[in-house]
C-alpha cells in the first residue's frame, strides 16, 4: 500500500515543473503519471503526446483511446503522433541495444511537439521497479534529459495499480505490456509483416480469454508464453491431462491443432507445441 508521503513528494515534485509533456502510453505508469499530474497542475498545463506506431499491441492501442477520452473531459491536452521506427535501419536491424535507438527516435519526436506546446519538462512513466531492470532505452531518455518522476519519488507498479483502482480508472489491471518488436529475437530484423503476425496471433489469444499472454517468432516460429494464473483450457489438446490447463504454472501441455493451425494461417511458418510460462524480461537481449 502506498503511504500519503510518497504521494505528497511526487505531487511536489510535479508542481516544481510548472508545465508538463508526458510520453503517454495509456499503459498503468504513465496513466498514473497523467492521473497525478492533472491533480498537481493546471489540467490544461498538462500535455499527454502518445506515439502511434506498429509497434504497439491491440490491449495498449485500446487502453490509449479509452484513457484519452477521460483525460480530454478533464481539460490535459493529448496528441497523438503516428510515427514508424521500422524506418529507422537502426532500428529495424533489431540489435541488442534497439530499445536505445527506438527510444531516442521516439522521445525526440516527444520533446520536438513538446517544444511546440510550450511544456517545460518531459517525463515519462519508468518506476521503482524498472530500476533493475535490462532497459537500453534508458541511456535515450537521460541524453534527451527526459525525467522519470515516478522512478524518483520511489513508486513501484503494485502502488499505481491501487491508486488508479481507487480513482477509477479501467487501466489498474491492465496486463504488463512491452512492444511488439519484444517478440522477435534481436539481430533478427525487424518487418511490418512479422509485427503483424505477431499482434494478429496475440489478439487471436484475447479473444480466447487470455490476459497475460505472449507470441514469440523466432525466424518464422511461434512460441506461446502464458502468464500464473492464466487459464490455458481454451488453447491446450482437449485430451490434457487433469488440472493441466488449469494455470501456465502446471505440468507443460501441448497446444490444441485448432490454435496452431490459426497461428499458420496468421503467417507463421511453424508453431511450437509446448504452452510456456511467461516470464517477465525473457526476452532482454536475447539473440538467435
Amino acid at each position: 500500500m502506498y503511504d500519503d508521503e510518497k504521494m505528497r513528494r511526487l505531487i511536489e515534485l510535479l508542481r516544481s515543473y510548472e508545465s508538463v509533456a508526458i510520453g503517454f502510453s495509456g499503459g498503468v505508469d504513465s496513466t498514473f503519471l497523467a492521473a497525478v499530474s492533472i491533480r498537481a497542475l493546471p489540467p490544461a498545463d498538462v500535455h499527454l503526446i502518445h506515439l502511434d506506431t506498429p509497434f504497439v499491441g491491440t490491449p495498449e492501442r485500446e487502453s490509449f483511446e479509452r484513457e484519452r477520452e477521460r483525460f480530454e473531459r478533464a481539460g490535459a491536452h493529448v496528441v497523438a503522433i503516428e510515427t514508424d521506427p521500422l524506418a529507422d535501419p537502426d532500428v529495424a536491424a533489431n540489435p541488442a541495444d534497439r530499445c536505445y535507438h527506438c527510444k531516442r527516435l521516439g522521445f525526440q519526436r516527444i520533446v520536438d511537439a513538446a517544444r511546440e506546446l510550450g511544456a517545460r519538462v518531459v517525463l515519462e512513466g519508468s518506476n521503482a521497479d524498472d530500476a533493475g531492470d535490462y532497459r537500453p532505452g534508458t541511456r535515450a531518455v537521460r541524453e534527451l534529459d527526459v525525467r522519470s518522476p515516478l522512478m524518483e519519488t520511489g513508486w513501484r507498479k503494485d502502488e499505481e495499480r491501487e491508486v488508479l483502482r481507487a480513482w477509477g480508472f479501467e487501466v489498474w489491471d491492465l496486463p504488463a505490456g512491452a512492444c511488439l518488436a519484444t517478440r522477435i529475437p534481436c539481430g533478427e530484423a525487424l518487418t511490418a509483416e512479422k509485427l503483424f503476425t505477431v499482434r494478429a496471433c496475440e489478439d487471436y489469444l484475447h479473444g480466447l480469454g487470455l490476459r497475460q499472454v505472449r507470441v514469440r517468432v523466432d525466424n518464422g516460429v511461434a512460441r506461446v508464453s502464458v502468464g500464473a494464473g492464466e487459464s490455458a483450457c481454451t488453447i491446450v489438446e482437449a485430451d490434457a491431462p487433469a488440472g493441466a490447463c488449469s494455470s501456465a504454472d502446471s505440468a507443460p501441455s501441448r497446444l490444441a491443432p485448432a490454435v496452431m493451425q490459426a497461428f499458420q494461417a496468421r503467417g507463421c511458418a511453424a508453431v511450437d507445441p509446448v504452452v510456456h510460462p511467461y516470464r517477465h524480461g525473457e526476452s532482454n537481449g536475447v539473440t538467435p
